[in-house]
């Protein structure tokens, strides 16, 4: 609540008295040179303080009691502006609530203890004409409490500044009035690692710095709201794409300077998503939808921010549409009509002898309507939806299917499924895998799992508890992408590991450049000395995969050996490449590690 301890009203409650009379006289007399209306004489014989100031905060009227709190004579204050007759007038209840309506040009309220009469005054505005009424009086207890708690409800807990509640109201109040202006969603990036560090305490303490640097940069006429935990809303007067891109990148620009904790260093980051109103809606939740479907728009493209158009909109339809529709295929709640997913097979290839030892399971879903999708058109939105466990569950039974079919046929060839990092975090992982394997009745060895090199090392204790459970199993792994992250060789020896997939953009660049071809011919050394086996993704001619070859790398896949084809198609290329004899496993001489 904001305290008043500038408008020094007298002790008693505030009303005129027999000593004021000649004051009286003059406000007459002076209200009649600047064209009293008749509102100001009305207004002229109540008890509350009157003041009507016009556009350029010149005092046009005010009645006895106005006069008798400020102890003035109507000549010292009728034609001046209240900042010459009291320069404490700066930032008092009475500046802030008249300044509210002057600029919104609405009734604005506003209740604030003053220190210098010891109570609670509540004071009003009101646009009239050009013109702001402001009226004041004594706020009684039940006002006060009604008002606090009105007050509690639009403010955040935390951080002290006002909720989504009172954005909203906000919102649609400069809405109906015909305002214009820019509103930016704000996401914070990163602020997980503060609370996964060092505890939800000191994440709070961090939050509430960034609120104080975001409130910082407030220009005149903006707001911050806090919307969820770590997104928050400005709301600015910017009416221009510009304005409000250079509004928000201050605020993005302040948020990411580093914080201090505990001897640790944090830098935040941010996303934002930007509306202008009313042109991109003229309703408060259409216009946070938008702004909503804009900062998931820079989250994908990895900007700092992005503005809403209509394309974007069309786009989050066309996204919602396939989320229902990809909850209902892969929940088989709608058969046929969200079409069915499959698992294209990619074969791998023993480069000595290009004979098949294994293959990757790659995802599809044949829509009804929009035909062949690729992972890359529906993964975010699993992402999204919290899907990936679900989905991976499906892959991996899916995949041990395929894997029934294919020692029926009398091949034994692993097939790999990779594994998102929800899955890695999921504590049922090691039990599915386990109750899929004897479901099927499938050798765990034929199963083999891959997982991105960025998802170990996230929290590497974890990896390794859940690596050496799988390897347990008797499962077979493999790290996939490895080379764009950031783990060593030191902790590859901790992972009961048997596989190194080298990266498919070290491979491309292998013959044009020769620093990739060094780190390519080095991760082959260093892996054979640690006794795993190393397979080159994405070699496309037979240049890169002779090179390989002669680099002594175990096996390539990519399309230059074998592209990813249905089920079907993979028994016949099996058979090309192997003949009727069948392929073998190859095996990895590293024991497993616990």
């Amino acid at each position: 609540m904001h305290e008043d301890r500038d408008l020094k009203w007298g002790a008693q409650p505030i009303a005129a008295d027999a000593d004021t009379g000649a004051d009286v006289r003059a406000d007459a007399e002076v209200g009649a040179a600047f064209d009293a209306s008749p509102l100001d004489v009305l207004l002229s014989g109540i008890g509350e303080c009157v003041v009507r100031v016009d556009a350029h905060w010149v005092v046009r009227h005010c009645n006895p009691a106005y006069l008798h709190g400020l102890g003035l004579p109507a000549a010292r204050v009728i034609g001046q502006t209240p900042f010459a007759v009291r320069p404490d007038f700066e930032g008092s209840l009475f500046h802030r609530v008249i300044e509210a309506c002057r600029r919104e040009r609405r009734p604005r309220l506003g209740i604030g203890f003053s220190k210098a009469v010891g109570r609670w005054l509540m004071v009003r505005a009101f646009p009239f004409g050009d013109d702001i009424v402001a009226l004041a009086n004594d706020a009684d207890e039940h006002t006060v409490g009604q008002f606090e708690l009105a007050r509690e409800a639009l403010r955040d807990p935390l951080t002290g500044i006002d909720n989504k509640r009172a954005l909203l109201a906000e919102l649609e109040a400069r809405l109906v009035q015909g305002g214009r202006g820019g509103l930016g969603l704000i996401g914070l990036r990163r602020f997980n690692a503060i609370n996964d560090t060092l505890g939800h305490g000191l994440g709070d303490l961090a939050l509430m710095e960034v609120v104080s640097r975001m409130q910082a940069t407030l220009c005149e006429g903006e707001v911050l709201y806090r919307l969820t935990g770590v997104e928050f809303v400005l709301l600015s007067p910017a009416c221009d794409e510009a304005t409000l891109r250079e509004r928000v990148m201050a605020m993005a620009s302040r948020i990411a300077q580093p914080i201090l904790l505990r001897d640790q260093i944090f830098v935040l980051g941010s996303l934002a998503g930007g509306v202008l109103f009313p042109s991109h809606g003229d309703e408060a939740p259409l216009l946070l939808r938008r702004a909503a479907l804009a900062l998931r728009q820079a989250k994908r493209d990895g900007t700092a921010l992005a503005l809403f158009d209509d394309e974007l909109e069309a786009a989050g339809r066309l996204r919602a549409e396939l989320e229902q529709d990809f909850r209902a295929v892969l929940r088989g709640t709608a058969p046929g009509s969200a079409g069915w997913l499959s698992l294209a097979l990619q074969p791998k290839g023993r480069l000595r002898d290009r004979a098949v030892i294994g293959a990757e399971a790659l995802i599809r879903w044949q829509h009804p309507v929009r035909g062949a999708l690729t992972p890359a058109s529906f993964l975010p939105i699993a992402q999204e939806c919290q899907l990936m466990v679900e989905l991976d569950r499906w892959v991996i039974d899916e995949v041990l299917r395929l894997q029934r079919l294919l020692i029926d046929g009398g091949h034994r060839l692993p097939i790999s499924i990779n594994l998102s990092v929800e899955s890695l975090a999921d504590l049922l992982l090691v039990e599915n895998v386990q109750h899929a394997i004897e479901r099927h009745g499938v050798p765990p060895e034929l199963l083999e799992i891959e997982i991105p090199e960025n998802a170990l090392m996230r929290d590497v204790e974890v990896s390794t508890r859940v690596l050496a459970a799988l390897s347990a199993l008797g499962v077979r792994l493999s790290i996939d992408d490895f080379g764009t992250g950031y783990s060593s060789f030191a902790y590859l020896a901790r992972f009961p590991v048997h596989t190194l997939k080298i990266d498919r953009s070290f491979v491309h660049d292998m013959v044009g450049q020769t620093s990739s071809r060094t780190i390519v011919h080095s991760l082959v050394r260093l892996s054979h000395a640690l006794q795993l086996q190393v397979v080159a993704e994405g070699a496309e001619t037979d240049e890169e995969m002779e090179m390989l070859r002669r680099m002594q790398c175990d096996a390539v896949q990519g399309f230059g050996y074998g592209r990813p084809q249905p089920f079907t198609q993979f028994l016949d290329f099996v058979h090309q490449r192997c003949g009727c004899g069948g392929a073998q496993v190859v095996p990895s001489s590293r024991p497993p590690v616990h």
